[in-house]
Parts: C-alpha cells; structure tokens; sequence
C-alpha cells in the first residue's frame, strides 16, 4: 500500500468514530484534521469533501460489523445458535464498546432521517444486507424443518432487528447495558417460542 492510500485509510478511520458518536451534522472538518493528525490540505489530498470522508466512514463502520457477524455466524451450525450470534456480535458492541458510538446502522438512520439523503441511502442498503442475511438463516431453519413453515420471513427478521437495535438504542441512552440483555433475551424468546417448530 502506497503512503498516500495509507493516509487516506488513516483518515477514514479516524473520522469514522467521530462520525458515529456525533453524527454528520455534529462533526466538523477542524476535528477530523486534528484526530487524524494531518493537514488541511492532506484532506483535500484525499477527499473532495466532508459528505465524501462521511460516506467512506460509514463503509468502514459497517465493513468491521459486517466481519464480526460473519466471523460470529461462520462458527455456528444451526440456524437457531446463528441468530443468536448475531445478537452475541451485539452485545459484544455495547458492553466492550469495540468502538465508540455502538451501531453505525442505526445511528447513520436515526440522524439522517430526514437529513442526508445519501446517507440515509447507505444505512438503508445496510439495513438491507443485514436483513436479507437474517432472512436467509431463517429459510435455512425453515429448510431445516427447525422453523415454522408459516413464518413470514420478513416480518420475523424486521422483528428480531427491532429488537437487537432497540436494545442497543436503549443501552447507549441510558449508558446502561441491561438492556440489550433484556432485548436479546426476547430474540431468544421469540426463537424458541414463535418460530421453532
């Protein structure tokens, strides 16, 4: 890797947690210069523009949760323990606070509702990926004969999300991990008493 792509990493990764703690709207040019360390022009070097250094942060926030569920789902056999997995992943990202600020999904969607239409599309997308992922474990339950043939796939996977980001909302509101436990329990809850056969 050249010295110039590493500096552009290095930016990236910096202003991705300044981002998820604070938002678009909340971060500014002069902090992402002073935690990466590097000029005003080594920005310009790089990135044409704030909204261009936010959509990279955001690829890199969701690139690191995305290989954290992988990795968690890849050890599991059963549709039933993968899910559970996904809600391991999230816990792990609320009580070892593997970086600051929790869930890039959520907080990218909550703050840019009605803000910044790119990205709100790139939480949308997201969202979509880790959605149709969920999905695609519950059909294997169903498959598998694990799960209720009934199942409305989307409805199941849109309830279990709700739930492990509810939790993960509550958590970083109340600076409290109880209830991420709480929510993921009801995951379980709802695999073992809603969908398993």
């Amino acid at each position: 890797m050249g010295k110039g792509q590493a500096t552009k990493e290095h930016i990236i990764r910096q202003s991705a947690e300044l981002f998820n703690t604070k938002g678009y709207a909340g971060t500014s040019l002069s902090e992402i210069i002073e935690r990466a360390n590097v000029r005003k022009g080594g920005i310009y070097n790089h990135f044409e523009s704030k909204d261009e250094i936010a959509l990279s942060a955001f690829d890199y926030m969701f690139a690191r949760l995305k290989g954290l569920l992988t990795e968690a789902i890849s050890e599991r056999s059963e549709p039933a323990e993968k899910i559970l997995a996904i809600c391991d992943v999230y816990i792990k990202v609320v009580e070892q606070n593997i970086w600051e600020g929790g869930c890039p999904i959520m907080n990218t969607a909550v703050e840019n509702d009605d803000g910044h239409p790119m990205l709100k599309q790139r939480a949308q997308h997201a969202m979509n990926e880790l959605m149709t992922s969920l999905g695609e474990i519950i059909k294997e339950g169903i498959r598998r004969k694990q799960f209720r043939s009934e199942i409305e796939v989307e409805a199941a996977s849109s309830v279990i999300i709700a739930l492990i980001e509810g939790g993960v909302m509550l958590s970083k509101l109340y600076n409290d991990n109880k209830y991420i436990r709480h929510c993921t329990n009801q995951v379980k809850t709802y695999i073992h008493g809603g969908m398993a056969v």
